[in-house]
């Protein structure tokens, strides 16, 4: 049976699509409206499968498993794809959806619950920096601005008429990951991966990141089965965010040495990933962008002349921007006219985040940030 392309199908009843609207043609159009969802959301896995692995062939079995995906939606989900306005090469009347599978407090949630042995297991692994998260739920609404004002073809970014550089020392100064000189591997013998596939239930579509976290909510050890999930967690919930409900299956082989997660080239490897997202998003006018845009946010913070949180610029911009700091600062924003304003300046640096020297005393510290302040009568 071809998914999609059936019109006999019944099960698009009422209680499956909310958001069918039904006119003078009754039943027809609910139906029609229902198809038009189930092969928006066919094409989409599609296409993930595809950039996956290209060689992928959509089975019978995969088409099953797709619509069985479909129909287990829920309510809300099943509506965005069921609406007329979701589409992938047009929005009517307007703007396009921003849409991120980057979650920084789904991964706070999950720091949250880990023992104090499985938080210096993430140390060891190079992500202590991360395990300090807690910047809340990602701005999207500023972030979907920002994503705008990037120049693809220079890798800059353009805030009221500041140019920022945005580069792989950038990611990794703000987003406290490094690169270990080992580049990171997305292929090899199945066979090595093979115990991991069937532990988290891998398909097609690669592993289901519900499942990581089901499985991270459980594990109370500091084992190589604690570190593989944590690491595959934290790529698709944060450093390389996919535009699905999967992440690939094929990360699991630069992560099953757990003694090399470290070494790998992941500033490099995902700062590359989110340009690349970026530029797929604009040019192919998707509704998903993948990737870190977290970095973007925390970029953004971090960069703006703004004297009300007395920063120590030694510690790490992710470790530093926490909910209520983020939550000051953007009604300091608002008040100076919101994100396009002119009234509020940015720091102006090539690499990264401006860092104060640990050798000054705490008055120059003070100094240096009331002179980076508009308000220089406060001193």
């Amino acid at each position: 049976m071809d998914w999609g392309c059936s019109r006999k199908r019944k099960e698009c009843d009422s209680g499956d699509c909310n958001e069918c609207v039904e006119d003078d043609n009754g039943e027809r159009e609910s139906n029609a409206h229902c198809i038009y969802g189930f092969v928006s959301f066919f094409g989409e896995v599609v296409r993930r499968i595809k950039a996956i692995d290209g060689r992928a062939c959509i089975t019978k079995e995969v088409r099953k498993e797709i619509g069985l995906e479909f129909k287990n939606l829920p309510p809300e989900r099943k509506s965005e794809y069921i609406s007329q306005h979701y589409r992938g090469d047009k929005y009517v009347g307007s703007e396009a959806k921003f849409l991120t599978r980057c979650a920084p407090d789904k991964l706070a949630a999950v720091v949250a619950k880990l023992t104090e042995e499985q938080k210096e297991a993430v140390r060891e692994m190079g992500l202590g920096k991360l395990i300090q998260l807690n910047c809340g739920r990602l701005k999207r609404k500023l972030c979907s601005w920002l994503v705008e004002r990037i120049d693809t073809c220079n890798y800059t970014i353009e805030l009221n008429g500041t140019k920022l550089e945005l580069s792989r020392d950038s990611f990794s100064n703000v987003m406290g990951v490094s690169d270990g000189g080992m580049p990171i591997q997305l292929d090899g013998d199945k066979s090595r991966v093979a115990i991991y596939l069937d532990k988290f239930n891998a398909t097609s579509s690669g592993i289901n990141i519900k499942i990581l976290s089901e499985f991270l909510r459980n594990c109370r050890q500091a084992d190589e089965d604690f570190k593989v999930s944590f690491m595959l967690f934290t790529l698709c919930s944060v450093l390389c965010s996919p535009i699905g409900v999967h992440i690939s299956s094929s990360f699991l082989f630069s992560v099953i040495d757990v003694d090399y997660i470290r070494k790998m080239n992941w500033a490099t490897f995902c700062f590359d990933r989110l340009m690349q997202g970026i530029i797929r998003y604009k040019e192919e006018k998707l509704a998903y962008v993948g990737g870190c845009v977290l970095y973007l946010e925390i970029l953004y913070f971090n960069s703006i002349v703004y004297g009300g949180i007395r920063r120590d610029r030694s510690i790490c911009p992710v470790a530093l921007w926490n909910g209520s700091e983020i939550k000051r600062l953007l009604k300091w924003i608002e008040k100076k006219g919101g994100y396009r304003s002119t009234k509020h300046r940015l720091r102006q640096y090539r690499a990264g985040p401006f860092v104060v020297p640990m050798s000054l005393q705490s008055k120059e510290i003070m100094l240096l940030e009331y002179i980076m302040n508009e308000d220089l009568d406060k001193w």
